[in-house]
């Protein structure tokens, strides 16, 4: 089914608003859409997130794209290895995964469990402040890996993504602006996947 763009960007807005909209149930959510995939990220901490260490996390994700698509939903325990200005948090845990194959040929659809670890670090950087994580799946070999700088001054942050499965890589470079509603933005950029660069459009809520 080809839903069209303005359709799709709904629907994406409608799912990460929904998301910490009730009952405070998720800390983080993004829906970004494009003419060629969709993509969904919710994440809940359990436990403070402000707290000296580190709350274990469940996230659910969701990645649509024009021969294929995967979900995720998994736990990740999370260890403090740095303190201070600049922190360095470590994580490991389990989820279950599934793939489907929307073209003829290719991979089967598959679900199964896997193993999942992560890194994070974050500080402040000149002239503003830094945040980078890097995942990896034992599911279909899959990783993904990002980076943001927000400037202390300006109400906008540039970010790099790269997401890799077997099957499908995609890399995105955008900019995440403040709508002006505490913890809400704004996410346009270009993805380049399959060979081809397409714009994208999306919404995050930031509670962390």
């Amino acid at each position: 089914m080809n839903i069209p763009l303005p359709r799709r960007l709904a629907l994406a807005a409608l799912v990460t608003a929904a998301a910490p909209a009730h009952a405070g149930w998720a800390d983080y959510a993004q829906a970004d859409t494009s003419s060629s995939a969709t993509t969904v990220v919710v994440v809940r901490a359990l436990g403070a997130t402000a707290a000296p260490t580190p709350a274990p996390l469940v996230s659910a994700t969701y990645a649509r794209w024009s021969t294929g698509e995967a979900a995720s939903l998994g736990y990740t325990y999370r260890w403090a290895v740095t303190g201070g200005p600049h922190g360095w948090l470590v994580g490991a845990g389990a989820g279950v995964n599934s793939f489907r194959n929307r073209a003829s040929g290719g991979d089967p659809s598959d679900v199964a469990p896997s193993a999942r670890a992560q890194s994070e670090w974050f500080g402040p950087v000149a002239g503003g402040n830094y945040y980078a994580l890097a995942q990896a799946s034992s599911f279909r070999g899959s990783w993904l890996a990002t980076a943001q700088y927000a400037p202390s001054a300006l109400p906008v942050a540039a970010e790099w993504t790269r997401y890799h499965e077997r099957g499908y890589q995609a890399t995105s470079l955008g900019a995440r602006i403040s709508t002006g509603v505490p913890r809400w933005f704004v996410r346009v950029g270009v993805t380049q996947a399959q060979r081809e660069s397409r714009p994208y459009i999306g919404i995050a809520y930031n509670a962390f």
